[in-house]
């Protein structure tokens, strides 16, 4: 399988969640320790999330691949993380949306103005393969897709204590 979603960013950070489990209520005055604490428990215990700095706010094009596709771009930067599959999809998203979630108990993932931006898989576990193609720190062209994240059925190597390409 191979999509595009274009999925907006107006913090630097992007995130793909198992929303069927990630539970994004922390508290209607959570603080920024309060929130990263939660991320971290979701990405190490739960692997319901993995979220990672983008290098500037933007609308990005993200192509996901699955295992069945064998040729990956090598990328600016590239970085590998655990996520399960309980209901049979993913959802991409942005800080915006889990903190949202994290802010009002109700609002749950995806929101409905984000319905598009779901991934449709088998459950399981899987290796998702972040591929930031270009530089972010230079001048942005047309050249499409800006992310590529290769789902690989199976374990990832490592789980992130902290999002990656973000200063902590």
């Amino acid at each position: 399988m191979r999509r595009q979603f274009e999925v907006p960013d107006d913090s630097g950070f992007m995130a793909i969640v198992d929303p069927d489990v990630y539970h994004g209520f922390v508290d209607p005055n959570w603080t920024y320790d309060s929130l990263f604490a939660h991320f971290r428990n979701a990405m190490l215990q739960q692997q319901s999330l993995l979220l990672w700095g983008t290098g500037r706010e933007d609308l990005w094009t993200v192509e996901v691949v699955t295992d069945d596709e064998a040729e990956r771009p090598t990328g600016h930067r590239r970085v590998t993380g655990p996520i399960r599959v309980t209901a049979g999809r993913l959802h991409l998203t942005g800080y915006e949306s889990l903190t949202m979630a994290a802010q009002f108990p109700d609002v749950r993932l995806p929101e409905p103005h984000l319905q598009d931006l779901v991934v449709e898989l088998p459950v399981g576990q899987y290796a998702a393969e972040i591929i930031q193609l270009l530089d972010p720190d230079e001048d942005a062209t047309d050249a499409k897709p800006d992310f590529v994240i290769a789902l690989t059925s199976g374990q990832a190597a490592e789980t992130w204590r902290n999002p990656p390409w973000h200063d902590m």
